[in-house]
């Protein structure tokens, strides 16, 4: 039906690209979409091909070698993590496929899905979400009833429904009358009654099975004319109809010659296709003998014609297992050794660019002596698969690797530090962290303690940004153990994760990275290293008395600049070169991130649209990464919620995003809990609701307390609490969170996009019953947020000292109130703040009145 439906499609002007899975663990990488692109190539023009390849080419090659063959000079791709080198792969493949759809429509057929593995899943996930989109139709072919719940493409169905859109098509089994006109088209003539109804009785319609069936049938002889006509006079009884279809399968393979069966036989003890020349050297046949073989098993329908020159495949599977379950477990072992010494002697030096199906046939011929001799193949597909990013398949070979080296080999702690790390970013995370503590041991034990760590300290990194941070936490205080004395960058990195860990389990942490004395000489160990040895990328890791510091140390630092410094323009042009550079080599967590971030510095300058086109184009690029693959995802929903701030301050938004978080909070995140709170405690202020606003304010006093002011985001915790106690109009915790905002935040002059500690002091003050106070750290604030051209938190300075004034009512307050009020709605309205203009236009009508 996928054939019928391919050729139509490409009578009518598609571009049809096949792709197949194959049965078996030694399949190349994403086989099928290598196939089709690979195919892709041989049919379209030089210059086209490069084109849609763009800067992809370099990644697609290393899974699509062929490529070479079609153009020169293909660069290699820039090197990167290997979560973001498998992210870059599956969108490029992506992309490749949507320029292809605009020259003309694509339909990608993708066969034998249930042999799919769990990188050919996610690659169809990936190109599934944006086909909809463009002129793209997926064609997947399974058997359902070799799926169980574990496969990964039966989880993929019940994403894909959610992700994007697609019918599923269920084939039964033929009806009677549909047995019956294929066998009419075999024999013109009426079919007898009884022989269909018996066919379908042994065969419940399986159009494959009906087929083996009446070919056996034809073959036997009997129940046609000599003109090719049915019989009319056939005894039901007489025919002998094959109890299943295994027993058809065998009667068929039993009327073939016997050297027929004998290569057969040999090719049977394949998973997928196989060579011509392999199958006949192990069955022992002469060229003449075995061409004769292969025409008469092409006769019979039994194998066709593979995708390389002088290779062929069974035509069903079932055919090649009917052939490789007679042979008895002895003899299917000792086959599989003779396969793989005759590729070895067929193939002399070209053997390792078989390595994939030669570690398969020594590791399904392990119980033999000699096994061993498959370890080299399985390091070289294991590298080939690296190479692809294909991570999971990594872990396949290396697996079969250590199983075929000697209990006692000197590789198989450095296969065992591979192994864990394969299955990291395959992100089986129980399995790596139990095979990296395995490795450790071995390495240890073979090279010492000082080796040990060095293979820790990487491996507890690649747990984290594979995002298993508990597993980091356990390797990172197994590496300090190794580590011992040494004060390098190894041990800031491993006691940076360490300190999460300590301070995450403690119950009494208040939510935030804090001021310890062991943070103190895990920084004063890191301000002793190289700017380019520093560990980075964990919190708490940042140390500097003062914006001043910052801007005298740390100019060219994007995150220090806009989140400290509140330099939005200097920020804007630091992300946008990383933005720039994150594009150009396909890191597109990170362009994500980048954007989210330019994004922040728009809004907080007050450029509305920008900051919401910039939050877009942060959008394409989540939209092309697998769903939760990438914490950077996170930095374009508090992007959002700022432009969400700044345009609507009531939103029941921010309660929908704190809400999940604050009821199942995960340890892992216990650094930012603090945030999540002060945030929760503003959005149930500004929805009225006074009493859990306090309660999770009042959570937040002893992180406000306890955390310096240089903390991850401290800034917010009193700026936020400040807010929180001036919407509600109430002084709770007021004097606490003065003083911290003066030496934490004011003194050092730490600004963040959104907030101001002057207009915090200023809201804190006029709770207070402080007003003159107020005023002066309201004009304050208008200093700084001029000099910042922080336009629309300026104009809430505006707001809120109007509405300080229209609060304490007296008959000058009013006076004093109106033209703060006035300009702060002209501000909001140029800006676009629609949120901020219905509060102060009802402001003004509470003045008037």
């Amino acid at each position: 039906i996928a054939q019928a439906f391919a050729e139509a499609a490409a009578e009518a002007g598609a571009t049809v690209l096949w792709g197949r899975c194959y049965e078996g663990e030694w399949t190349r990488p994403f086989a099928p979409f290598a196939e089709a692109i690979e195919e892709y190539g041989r049919i379209t023009d030089s210059f086209a091909l490069r084109e849609d390849l763009g800067p992809g080419a370099g990644s697609i090659a290393r899974l699509a070698p062929e490529l070479h063959e079609h153009l020169s000079a293909i660069p290699e791709p820039v090197p990167l993590q290997a979560d973001e080198e498998r992210f870059r792969l599956l969108d490029e493949v992506t992309q490749l496929l949507i320029a292809a759809s605009t020259r003309a429509p694509l339909v990608l057929v993708l066969d034998d899905l249930h042999w799919a593995d769990k990188s050919t899943i996610e690659m169809l996930r990936q190109v599934a979400r944006s086909a909809s989109r463009h002129r793209i139709l997926l064609v997947g072919t399974y058997r359902d009833v070799e799926l169980d719940r574990q496969h990964p493409l039966a989880d993929a169905l019940g994403s894909l429904r959610r992700e994007t859109r697609f019918e599923r098509l269920l084939l039964k089994g033929l009806e009677a009358t549909e047995v019956s006109q294929l066998m009419a088209s075999i024999g013109e003539h009426d079919v007898p009654q009884e022989l269909v109804t018996a066919i379908i009785e042994e065969t419940a319609g399986n159009p494959f099975f009906v087929r083996e069936v009446l070919l056996h049938l034809v073959e036997e002889g009997g129940v046609l004319t000599d003109d090719g006509r049915w019989r009319g006079d056939l005894a039901i009884s007489s025919i002998g109809i094959p109890e299943g279809v295994r027993q058809a399968i065998g009667s068929r393979l039993t009327r073939l010659s016997e050297d027929t069966n004998s290569f057969l036989t040999a090719a049977s003890a394949f998973n997928g296709a196989f060579r011509f020349e392999v199958a006949a050297s192990v069955a022992r046949l002469d060229e003449m003998p075995a061409l004769d073989a292969v025409d008469e098993a092409l006769d019979a329908q039994i194998v066709r014609p593979g995708s390389d020159p002088d290779t062929y495949d069974f035509s069903h599977a079932l055919i090649r297992h009917t052939l490789y379950t007679e042979l008895s477990p002895s003899r299917q072992v000792r086959l599989h050794r003779q396969i793989a010494e005759v590729m070895e002697a067929t193939f002399a030096d070209g053997a390792f660019d078989r390595a994939a199906e030669l570690a398969y046939q020594y590791h399904r011929s392990a119980a033999l002596p000699g096994a061993e001799r498959g370890v080299p193949y399985a390091v070289q597909a294991a590298d080939t698969a690296e190479g692809a990013y294909a991570h999971d398949d990594v872990a396949t070979f290396l697996r079969m690797a250590l199983e075929l080296l000697p209990v006692d080999d000197a590789q198989r702690s450095q296969l065992l530090g591979r192994l864990g790390l394969a299955l990291a970013w395959s992100l089986d995370g129980e399995a790596a962290l139990k095979t990296l503590n395995e490795a450790a041991d071995a390495i240890a034990a073979s090279k010492g303690d000082a080796a040990a760590a060095d293979y820790l300290v990487p491996a507890a990194r690649t747990m984290y940004n594979a995002s298993f941070v508990k597993g980091a936490w356990d390797l990172a205080a197994k590496a300090l153990e190794f580590l011992g004395e040494r004060r390098d960058a190894s041990w800031a990195s491993m006691q940076a994760l360490n300190l999460l860990r300590d301070e995450a389990e403690d119950t009494d942490n208040p939510g935030i990275p804090l001021d310890s004395p062991e943070r103190q000489d895990l920084i004063r160990v890191i301000k002793s290293l190289p700017s380019d040895e520093r560990p980075v990328g964990l919190a708490g890791l940042d140390y500097f008395r003062s914006r001043a510091e910052i801007l005298a140390d740390s100019a060219d630092n994007a995150t220090l600049m806009t989140y400290y410094a509140g330099e939005y323009r200097r920020g804007l042009v630091l992300w946008q070169r990383e933005a720039d550079r994150h594009e150009r080599q396909g890191q597109i967590a990170d362009a994500l991130s980048d954007w989210a971030q330019i994004a922040r510095c728009h809004n907080a300058l007050g450029d509305l649209t920008a900051a919401d086109a910039a939050i877009n184009r942060a959008a394409t690029f989540a939209s092309r990464l697998p769903p939760g693959a990438s914490p950077q995802a996170l930095q374009m929903f508090s992007a959002r919620l700022d432009l969400q701030s700044t345009l609507a301050p009531e939103s029941t938004e921010f309660l929908a995003v704190t809400t999940p978080l604050l009821k199942e909070p995960a340890a892992e995140h216990a650094w930012a809990a603090a945030v999540i709170r002060a945030i929760a405690a503003l959005a149930h202020a500004r929805q009225g609701d006074q009493e859990d606003a306090i309660r999770w304010l009042t959570t937040v006093i002893p992180s406000i307390e306890r955390a310096p002011g240089w903390g991850a985001s401290y800034i917010l915790l009193p700026c936020l609490g400040a807010a929180t106690l001036w919407t509600l109009k109430r002084d709770d915790h007021a004097s606490v969170i003065e003083r911290n905002l003066r030496d934490k935040v004011i003194e050092p002059d730490f600004r963040f996009p959104m907030q101001d500690g002057r207009l915090a002091m200023a809201q804190l003050c006029a709770v207070q019953g402080r007003f003159d106070e107020a005023a002066d750290w309201f004009r304050q604030a208008r200093t700084v947020l001029d000099e910042q051209q922080a336009q629309p938190l300026r104009a809430i300075t505006d707001f809120n000292e109007a509405e300080m004034w229209l609060r304490r009512a007296g008959e000058s307050d009013m006076a004093q109130a109106k033209p703060l009020l006035e300009a702060a709605l002209e501000q909001f309205r140029a800006l676009g703040m629609t949120g901020w203009v219905k509060l102060a236009e009802r402001a003004a009508e509470r003045s008037d009145a």
